[in-house]
């Protein structure tokens, strides 16, 4: 799984008030500001035979376990969506598809973002996405010379499998486009500071932010009622289903939970959706995840989101 999202990583007085707190550190990754050549357009045609199989390899391993066990929203999307299981997707072929549906546009960039331009990007409808896969040449090549992990199942810089196959197909329904737009504004709005709070609260709401997304579209499980049977191949045979687009693109990651649903594991615990409780824990992204946070539906989780903002705005 390899994340693309907002990583506040200066630690404040108020850290304190958090729960599971674990120090992440993203020593050595390349973090792209507004003043950097940030945008990186996509060569499609210097895609290598290596990289498609890279591609493919990752695709068709996840492929029945996703089909069986994924959301309605991510199966309906991934449908609708031009994105092969064989060789790199393009971006100019998907992202027509989801501006129409959604007005979410893929805009290609050179990595990770930091907060502020992510933001910014968000609350404009605009999903940055990676040109870059885990274990390729071109991934080794930029990072040549740093200590970073890089394995088939993880890596800590955002890459084109876990942008489009984990992220896309969720932009294609308008209520989660919707709710990942709102997101970029709260947090563009935190960064802003128009309240004039200053950087340690700046920090810590942030941080409350941050843990909401990484418990949520990043790592977030949903009831399993039994209606998305229907768009699937095999029965879902367990409570949940994924939404979690780090899930959706880590192999090792939606096994476990599989395991652990049915028993075979006690590694994670599965917990009611609490968004007070899920703002204030804190996670580790270098690890299979030890919990997961469950939700009713998915209008639950963007209706306690919009009733519930005052929960990033701690005063201190």
């Amino acid at each position: 799984m390899a994340i693309n999202h907002i990583m506040t990583e200066d630690y404040t007085k108020y850290d304190y008030l958090f729960r599971n707190i674990i120090p992440n550190a993203i020593g050595g990754i390349r973090i792209y500001g507004k003043n950097d050549p940030y945008q990186k357009p996509q060569k499609y045609s210097e895609v290598t035979n290596l990289e498609n199989k890279i591609w493919e390899d990752l695709f068709v391993k996840l492929e029945l376990l996703l089909n069986q066990y994924a959301s309605r929203e991510y199966l309906i999307g991934l449908r609708t969506l031009p994105i092969p299981n064989d060789r790199f997707p393009e971006f100019k072929t998907v992202s027509p598809l989801i501006e129409n549906s959604t007005g979410w546009v893929l805009v290609p960039v050179a990595g990770f973002l930091e907060e502020e331009l992510f933001f910014e990007m968000n609350s404009k409808r605009m999903f940055p996405v990676t040109d870059i896969i885990r274990q390729s040449p071109r991934f080794k090549k930029k990072y040549e010379g740093i200590n970073i992990q890089n394995d088939e199942g993880y890596t800590p810089e955002p890459d084109i499998f876990h942008d489009v196959q984990g992220h896309a197909p969720f932009l294609m329904n308008i209520n989660y486009a919707n709710f990942l737009c709102d997101m970029g504004k709260l947090g563009l709005e935190i960064i802003k500071d128009e309240k004039g709070l200053g950087q340690e609260l700046i920090d810590h709401n942030l941080k409350r932010l941050q843990n909401f997304a990484w418990w949520t579209y990043e790592f977030g499980l949903v009831k399993n009622n039994g209606e998305t049977d229907k768009f699937r191949r095999k029965a879902n045979d367990i409570d949940y289903e994924i939404y979690g687009a780090g899930i959706i693109s880590s192999y090792d990651e939606t096994k476990n939970i599989e395991a652990c649903a049915k028993g075979l594991s006690t590694h994670s615990k599965f917990l009611p959706f609490n968004i007070e409780e899920v703002v204030m824990t804190c996670f580790d992204y270098s690890e299979i995840q030890d919990r997961y946070y469950v939700v009713d539906s998915m209008s639950e989780l963007y209706k306690s989101f919009n009733e519930n903002k005052d929960l990033f705005w701690y005063l201190g």
